[in-house]
């Protein structure tokens, strides 16, 4: 096995195949990095001609010396003993002449499999990697973590109705109902990344996160569109599709009351039933009359169409990610990423995906966690949660290392 510098056409046909391909371990990423000043190098090993493992290597200046990490990597068969320890040791002397401060790895390779409720089925075990990588010298990182080490996935089928009927009554209805309340979803433009970072600022303050920033998500945008990886996914109110289906419902019930009177005139009406019927239907046209105003405020103040919330969707290689969302207080009682999700899986399986990621969740077992509810959202759905091994830094010089911990803590 020989350790080989990789051009980038060679390392991404690589990557595109690997089973634990990730958008992450990308050029386009690379380039990404390269506008927050990272410098990216392109590694791998062959033997003889055949590239067996691969990784985009980023770094990037700390305290005095450098980071090295292999975002999402690196792409390997952590399986193969042999492969895993002559690699990560190569990368470790790469790194040591290159100045290197630590080398941080955060593999998007799954460690057990887990249900929806994020409980172990027993389909594979991978867990025993993580003590192959503290043999090499690696330290899991447990807290703090740059990327999540929990992801809820819907493995997708061939058509939209078995997905369906995987999902919780609950997330159906909502899907439903939303369609009668006029939400519908708007593909953006680069134009648009104002109005997405102004949805991100605002979520951010309601749910005490770091927004990253206009030039940050403008930056995501571009660069990953440039290689039609990016999607920019706007739900929104449409003031006329709801009246229209206000009015619709309200023609059901005028032609329900004619029918009914039609069939006391024939005496074939029961007329308990009846009374029962359209005393219902009264409260139903009262709350028509409501939601009408309601609408007509709306209009008013925000115009005939109006911004619920935003995703930014990532596609890369059968996998349709969604990254970063938010939403407006608000509208929260239109609920629009019921209509956003569906909307996305429905493209994700007209694509030929062969999965759907909700991104992000915290530890599915922890009920008392502030985001279980985000968890319990896209549970409904349907899927599975993904547990990955986690994230490891193997000191490089270790003096300095400790130096830049303390120094960590002391800022935290």
């Amino acid at each position: 096995m020989n350790f080989v510098t990789l051009s980038q056409k060679e390392f991404d046909a690589f990557a595109k195949k690997h089973p634990n391909r990730c958008y992450l371990q990308t050029s386009a990423v690379a380039n990404l990095r390269k506008k927050n000043g990272w410098d990216s190098y392109y590694l791998g090993v062959k033997e003889k001609d055949t590239l067996l493992a691969a990784t985009l290597l980023l770094s990037k200046k700390r305290h005095f010396k450098q980071e090295f990490y292999a975002i999402r990597g690196p792409l390997l068969d952590f399986k193969n003993e042999k492969l895993t320890s002559f690699f990560l040791q190569e990368l470790q002397n790469f790194c040591k002449k290159n100045k290197g401060l630590f080398l941080r790895i955060d593999p998007y390779q799954e460690a057990q499999s887990l249900d929806k409720d994020g409980k172990e089925t027993g389909e594979f075990d991978h867990r025993s990697i993580k003590e192959m990588l503290q043999k090499l010298g690696f330290q899991e990182v447990n807290t703090n973590t740059v990327q999540a080490k929990y992801m809820y996935v819907i493995d997708l089928k061939d058509n939209l109705e078995d997905v369906m009927k995987e999902m919780d009554s609950k997330t159906r209805q909502m899907i439903r109902k939303n369609e009668k309340n006029g939400i519908v979803i708007r593909k953006g433009t680069e134009k648009d990344i104002p109005l997405f970072e102004q949805i991100m600022e605002h979520t951010s303050e309601r749910r005490q996160f770091e927004n990253r920033g206009q030039t940050f998500y403008e930056n995501f945008y571009k660069t990953l569109k440039e290689d039609n990886l990016a999607s920019l996914v706007f739900a929104e109110l449409d003031i006329e599709k709801a009246k229209k289906a206000i009015q619709q419902e309200k023609e059901k019930i005028k032609e329900a009351k004619e029918n009914r009177s039609l069939l006391r005139s024939l005496g074939k009406c029961n007329a308990e039933k009846a009374k029962l019927k359209e005393e219902e239907e009264e409260r139903i046209l009262e709350k028509l009359k409501d939601k009408t105003e309601k609408l007509n405020a709306l209009e008013k103040k925000h115009g005939k169409k109006i911004t619920l919330g935003a995703i930014l969707y990532v596609l890369y290689e059968g996998e349709m990610a969604s990254v970063f969302g938010g939403s407006y207080e608000e509208f929260k009682e239109y609920q629009p990423f019921y209509t956003i999700h569906y909307e996305m899986i429905q493209e994700a399986i007209e694509k030929k995906c062969h999965r759907y990621n909700f991104y992000a969740i915290h530890n599915p077992l922890d009920q008392k966690d502030s985001q279980y509810g985000i968890y319990q959202f896209k549970r409904g759905f349907g899927g599975h949660v993904v547990e990955f091994l986690g994230e490891f830094i193997l000191p490089i010089d270790k003096l300095q290392y400790k130096l830049y911990q303390a120094k960590q803590n002391m800022k935290k």
